[in-house]
């Protein structure tokens, strides 16, 4: 396993679905919109934040800016670049938010969870092909070989189907949140995991 986490590839940009035949959900009746919160957002939050944005607000804690500040290490250029890390921290929320009461209790009692694609619910499929979308979004413009996180993926030996992928979270120094990756390459050897921090526990 690759001790560097690979982290800093995909979490700011230098650094920084699963797909399958799942069965047709029944259809459900529309949701009514979430109330507005109480609670304080930040500003890169969702002005209509859904439920389960705000149902993973409330698991975890918002990530510092000053700590994405200082990976530019006083470089104007360098910090606009991480900052782009805010245009996807929301998909990333609402992935979160998908998770059932018992993978967030798995993930707080164990620092890690890992979900095959096929194991993903349809609402948790839809949201981690949004949040790949709003990676490609926020990286827009950026290095060609980093802004597609998928593309990163399959050159890393993921396969299109992404079943060789397992996803998840990880609690890296058991705090720090990311969205992780982790690829079973042929010989079985395991790359990852693959990480982009976005909030703490």
């Amino acid at each position: 396993m690759r001790t560097a986490m690979i982290t800093s590839l995909l979490l700011l940009s230098l650094a920084l679905c699963a797909v399958g035949c799942g069965q047709k959900a029944a259809h459900q009746p529309a949701r009514p919109a979430a109330r507005r919160p109480s609670i304080p957002l930040p500003e890169w939050a969702p002005k209509n934040p859904s439920p389960e944005f705000l149902r993973a607000w409330k698991a975890l804690k918002p990530a510092p800016l000053e700590q994405l500040r200082a990976y530019a290490h006083g470089d104007k250029a360098g910090e606009a670049q991480m900052m782009k890390s805010l245009r996807f921290w929301p998909a990333t929320y609402e992935f979160f938010g998908t998770l059932s009461d018992e993978q967030i209790g798995k993930f707080r009692a164990e620092k890690e969870l890992r979900i095959r694609p096929r194991d993903l619910t349809e609402r948790q499929r839809a949201a981690l092909e949004a949040w790949f979308a709003a990676f490609r979004e926020a990286e827009k413009g950026g290095d060609p070989e980093t802004y597609d996180y998928q593309i990163m993926l399959y050159k890393m030996g993921a396969k299109e189907d992404l079943s060789n992928v397992r996803v998840g979270f990880v609690a890296n120094g058991g705090h720090a949140v990311h969205i992780a990756f982790w690829i079973t390459v042929p010989g079985g050897k395991e790359e990852g995991p693959i990480c982009t921090w976005f909030a703490e526990l």
